[in-house]
């Protein structure tokens, strides 16, 4: 079964720990993505999972997670910023698929793995897209090597929303 398959690939990816590169997490989301294709569920695993692989994120999905990730009064925002769900909904993948979740468990690892995916996401907007035209959009944003923020820039108001910056290694 080609589900087995991917399971296989990721499973053998994920016994060669840290990931590393860029290239290993893209090729891990990828494969994982894959899987989810055949089962769906786990919304903001696929979403960050597409995200590697697409130069601006404007779909229906992206437009759901941007609504949740520029508003400051939702608590799922610091959670999606920070990538704490997407290591939630990863480790969840892994058990049910019986894969080794060390890369979301040990600290060390998921560091590692986080910063390659910001360097990757860095500059990689999320669009608001309103009849057709991108209203608003989200980026990360590299402060210095260990830092990382955000913004949201509004193209109606030409305004710029600068924040939340936290060190990759917490």
């Amino acid at each position: 079964m080609k589900k087995d398959i991917l399971s296989q690939k990721i499973n053998r990816e994920l016994s060669n720990l840290p990931i590393d590169t860029e290239p290993r997490v893209m090729y891990l989301l990828i494969e994982v993505r894959k899987v989810l294709d055949y089962e769906g569920g786990y919304e903001l695993l696929r979403f960050y999972c597409n995200w590697v692989a697409h130069i601006n994120m404007s779909r229906p999905i992206a437009q759901k997670i941007f609504d949740k990730i520029s508003d400051d009064e939702n608590v799922e925002s610091s959670r999606i910023i920070t990538f704490d769900k997407l290591r939630e909904e990863l480790g969840d993948f892994f058990d049910k698929h019986d894969l080794p979740a060390w890369l979301t468990i040990r600290q060390d690892y998921w560091f590692i793995f986080r910063n390659k995916l910001i360097d990757i996401l860095v500059d990689v907007p999320v669009e608001k897209v309103v009849e057709s035209k991108t209203t608003k959009y989200f980026v990360f944003k590299k402060t210095n090597p260990s830092e990382i923020g955000y913004r949201i820039v509004d193209k109606i108001s030409n305004t710029v929303t600068e924040a939340v910056r936290f060190d990759i290694f917490q």
